[in-house]
């Protein structure tokens, strides 16, 4: 009995973090942006990311790391390189996994008060 229940916690742990977020996703957010993508490496329950963007020619860069619950991913963002005349240094994700695996939909915040939508679209592995 005592295995039977232990084996029931380990399936239903692995249910939590069994999406495949790995991989590279365009950046769709808005159209102010260009040559925007985001690299997402998951391992067991934590998440880890890398967002390279261009707003108006300018880099912007962000690292983060979190955790994945089932489809959604919520990570914790450091801005290492910023737009001029950008105060935001950090920030907070949440995003989730469409039906048909294809598309992260959330939302962001900033350290100033900014918010507003994210959408990736899976680019590579292509599956």
């Amino acid at each position: 009995m005592k295995l039977t229940i232990a084996s029931f916690f380990t399936f239903l742990t692995t249910l939590s973090y069994s999406q495949d977020f790995n991989g590279v996703w365009a950046d769709s957010s808005s159209s102010s942006f260009r040559n925007c993508y985001a690299i997402f490496s998951v391992k067991n329950d934590s998440v880890f990311m890398t967002h390279y963007a261009e707003f108006n020619g300018n880099p912007f860069v962000e690292h983060g790391e979190g955790i994945v619950i089932g489809d959604k991913l919520q990570y914790s963002v450091k801005v290492t390189t910023s737009v001029p005349g950008w105060e935001t240094t950090a920030g907070k994700h949440i995003l989730v996994l469409s039906d048909d695996k294809k598309t992260l939909r959330g939302t962001y915040s900033d350290n100033t008060g900014n918010s507003g939508p994210l959408v990736f679209k899976k680019q590579f592995p292509k599956k």
